[in-house]
């Protein structure tokens, strides 16, 4: 079982890692997306001030999947268990997501089908940092290796922009 120090540090671990996926795919890979077609997103100044809100909708993300997973999973699970929640947490979560904005945003299916993508790689990672931190000891790596695949994904993102 988790303890709750460790679950906290974890859930800010793989928030943190969430965040660098979300900011290497949307604002960098994906950019040009996301001008296309797309008319019902905020204007630039508002998205800047409303990153924040983003982000807390990431943590509060990231806290239900790291919470369902702890919970389904006293003790660190086999592999296989893990593969298998992440499919089933990260399809129904995106799926959601997918059909709720296909019902009411008027966003192109192929933009949306890839949003929904990233969304189920970014739930992918936040598992993928749970199992990690019941499978070890200590986890003084696992932090160092989260914030070093942050800033990683950040240095990449602003390289890719810088490019463009």
């Amino acid at each position: 079982m988790i303890n709750r120090r460790r679950f906290w540090i974890t859930t800010i671990l793989a928030w943190i890692v969430f965040i660098g996926i979300d900011f290497l795919f949307h604002a960098s890979l994906l950019e040009t997306l996301w001008q296309e077609e797309i008319t019902l997103i905020k204007p630039d100044k508002d998205l800047f001030i409303l990153i924040p809100v983003g982000y807390l909708s990431f943590f509060l993300l990231t806290v239900l999947v790291g919470y369902a997973f702890t919970k389904i999973y006293q003790e660190k699970p086999k592999s296989k268990e893990v593969i298998g929640f992440i499919l089933i947490f990260g399809f129904l979560f995106s799926g959601s997501n997918l059909l709720a904005f296909f019902a009411f945003v008027d966003i192109p299916l192929k933009q949306l089908i890839i949003y929904n993508v990233v969304y189920f790689i970014e739930i992918s990672a936040v598992i993928f940092i749970f199992y990690k931190a019941m499978s070890r000891k200590k986890i003084n790596k696992l932090v160092w290796y989260s914030i070093l695949t942050f800033f990683v994904m950040i240095l990449i993102g602003i390289t890719i922009q810088n490019l463009t």
